[in-house]
């Protein structure tokens, strides 16, 4: 491996700084890779960056934080990484990390399966058994996804049962009661699921995963990606913020390096892209890559975007809650993100920031929104997008403020002021090409189809990130382990985090 580090020749480029991007690079760099992570933006961390408005620190994406506590797959992975110096985390309420609202009824739910089955047997007193089955299943799909375990995966590609069944379909094949199902589906917000589409095995890890446990960043998530940063310069690599790269660079088939829209170039033996993989595609001059493999990506349908309002919140007046609150107008959970003009928003969701105080100054609310929405501007720069933009974005902004107060009518005096995404926003600072909150859609119909893997056509180009697993930072930290399994020994990694 070259060690000269006056020049910008490396072991390992990563476009892309967002969580699998940055990790991929601490976990190269301990094994001894000369590693640069190139970000196109100001901001490092993608959906786990934060930003500054009016004084406050907002989050983007990164709310919570599931299977956190001691020995969990989380705990070991943030440890490995550094995460858990000088970056301090809160535990979410054990009796109501999530409150859903569902057709006008309130239902708080509790960290830990034990927990969890006394509460919803509380709700539902004649569902003992379905609850119960419904438990055992989770449970069963997250012991048979062996790499969620940080376990060697038995099987490598093939299907796996979870994999092909419905989510909805097999919720409604547990209960006949229509508010149970409800409640069991209630966190698809997280995954952004599809009632026609998501297979069981997204809906069964994601829950595992946060009803395990989960924890809020007490302070700005930014702190994440500098932290990564630190532990990743630390070992002798290098992160360059505001790198955008506008494109690779061949030497007949080989990929040779990447050149940047400063016209910095810069070489590697190998590149990791951390980008969506038809902004990767998009890339690759025609002839690089194979036809039928580019097409394969392009066609990849996206998950809905979301748009979102920042709220500053006037001191003393909105109290801090450990818990997220989920509202859903009709009493189906599915179709939030099916509406149209006159009925949006369907949903939304809130977020408290973890502090010191009893009271917050900002808040985050978040609902679906379809990137057709914005597609009059898509083509037009950030800050020149004309006065239809910004009207468009505070109509919208005060249809979601409305039905927040209609929740929470103490919101209507406490807001100082606010700021928001929409599905650009998240086009432009994340690089979704649809502003998607969690990349591709998987599809139980086409389960393996819908499987991305870490190699390309390119032999030294490789693939990380959300888009090619699941979402989320297990998801994108299933998928770094499996992307850097093609540099390094995977037993040997995972016995390393194991040992955290």
């Amino acid at each position: 491996m070259d060690k000269d580090f006056n020049k910008n020749i490396y072991d390992v480029v990563i476009v892309g700084s967002g969580f699998a991007g940055m990790l991929c690079a601490v976990i190269l760099g301990k094994q001894g890779y000369k590693v640069l992570v190139l970000e196109k933006n100001q901001h490092l961390g993608g959906t786990i960056q934060s930003f500054t408005h009016n004084g406050r620190h907002f989050s983007t994406g990164l709310h919570y934080i599931g299977s956190l506590d001691r020995g969990q797959v989380m705990h070991k992975i943030f440890k490995y990484a550094g995460l858990l110096d000088g970056i301090r985390y809160q535990r979410m309420d054990e009796q109501s990390f999530e409150v859903f609202k569902i057709n006008g009824c309130e239902y708080a739910i509790p960290l830990g399966w034990e927990n969890y089955r006394q509460k919803l047997i509380s709700y539902f007193p004649d569902e003992k058994e379905a609850i119960d089955r419904y438990i055992h299943e989770v449970n069963k799909v997250a012991d048979t996804q062996e790499i969620y375990n940080l376990m060697m995966p038995l099987s490598g590609l093939a299907e796996k049962p979870s994999q092909s069944v419905n989510a909805w379909e097999f919720i409604c094949s547990l209960t006949n009661n229509a508010d149970l199902r409800q409640v069991l589906s209630a966190l698809n917000f997280v995954y952004a699921g599809e009632k026609e589409v998501t297979p069981w095995y997204v809906h069964a890890l994601i829950n595992h995963y946060f009803i395990n446990s989960s924890y809020r960043v007490i302070g700005p998530s930014q702190q994440i990606p500098e932290r990564l940063k630190q532990v990743i310069e630390g070992q002798g690599g290098k992160v360059l913020a505001n790198h955008q790269v506008s494109r690779f660079l061949f030497k007949e088939e080989k990929l040779t390096g990447v050149v940047c829209s400063n016209e910095k170039v810069f070489e590697a033996q190998y590149f990791i892209s951390n980008m969506h993989p038809i902004t990767t595609m998009q890339l690759i001059e025609p002839g690089k890559i194979k036809k039928n493999y580019r097409h394969r990506l392009e066609q990849k349908k996206d998950t809905i975007s979301s748009f979102a309002v920042f709220l500053s919140i006037k001191p003393g007046i909105i109290s801090y809650r450990n818990h997220n609150f989920n509202y859903f107008k009709q009493p189906d959970v599915w179709y939030a993100g099916d509406y149209c003009e006159d009925t949006w928003p369907q949903h939304f969701f809130m977020h408290f920031p973890a502090g010191e105080s009893k009271t917050v100054d900002h808040v985050s609310v978040v609902t679906y929104m379809k990137f057709d929405e914005v597609m009059n501007w898509a083509h037009l720069p950030v800050g020149k997008r004309g006065a239809d933009y910004k009207a468009f974005k505070e109509r919208k902004a005060r249809q979601l403020l409305a039905l927040v107060i209609e929740q929470f009518p103490e919101f209507e005096e406490a807001i100082e002021g606010y700021t928001v995404a929409t599905p650009l926003t998240y086009r432009d600072y994340i690089g979704s090409p649809t502003g998607s909150m969690y990349g591709t859609l998987r599809d139980y119909r086409n389960a393996l189809s819908s499987y991305i893997g870490a190699r390309t056509k390119i032999p030294n180009l490789y693939l990380t990130g959300q888009n090619l697993n699941l979402h989320g930072l297990m998801g994108v930290s299933m998928s770094t382990l499996l992307t850097c399994s093609e540099f390094v020994d995977l037993q040997t990694l995972l016995n390393e985090i194991n040992d955290q």
